[in-house]
């Protein structure tokens, strides 16, 4: 239920409000389908409100998918054998697969680059580069530096693929299951870090 409307934010506050309000109805109406007015409702401020902090649509939607971003970093980082552990990739294969499962629809915005060209906002594109770099801070505690690159691509790849199939197709992933296939990429990527590079 939209808060009542008042007139008391301090400019940070309304801020923060409105960045807010979009998180939660993000999942209700997806990114395509938010407008600016619906955020002002939700967050109990007037329609003129979010254009006083965003400059259109697309500019909330990458202050959005920053978020999504800092907390897929977060989730990575948190790992219990971050980032050089023995199950430090597995980790973070599940790491990955259960924050595009606990929000789909953030998920699917923070890779939409047809909503956010995030070229274009400085901040969530860093945010970005930061979430992509926990994971290669895992592939370049196994492999070699000169691998490290395609490995952590090679890694972003199956765990965003098997993501996004779960989310989108809703393939079978019981417990068991997950635990069978992120232990599956992760020797895969570490069997490919100790192979020959092919010509």
């Amino acid at each position: 239920m939209p808060r009542k409307r008042t007139d008391h934010y301090h400019h940070g506050d309304a801020h923060a409000a409105l960045l807010d309000a979009a998180l939660r109805l993000l999942p209700e109406v997806g990114a395509q389908g938010l407008s600016l007015r619906q955020v002002a409702q939700e967050a109990g401020l007037s329609r003129q409100a979010p254009y006083n902090h965003f400059a259109d649509k697309e500019a909330l939607l990458a202050e959005v998918a920053a978020v999504g971003y800092g907390r897929l970093e977060a989730r990575i980082r948190a790992s219990s054998d971050y980032p050089a552990g023995a199950h430090a990739l597995r980790d973070a294969f599940n790491a990955y697969v259960d924050t595009a499962q606990d929000s789909p629809a953030l998920f699917r915005l923070m890779f939409s680059c047809e909503l956010v060209d995030l070229s274009r906002f400085p901040e969530a594109h860093g945010a970005a580069e930061r979430s992509f770099h926990s994971l290669v801070d895992v592939v370049a505690a196994f492999a070699p530096a000169a691998r490290v690159e395609e490995l952590s691509l090679a890694a972003w790849s199956l765990a965003h693929g098997y993501a996004t199939l779960l989310i989108e197709i809703g393939i079978s992933d019981d417990g068991a299951q997950r635990a069978r296939r992120s232990a599956l990429y992760a020797r895969m990527l570490h069997q490919q870090a100790a192979a020959s590079w092919p010509n």
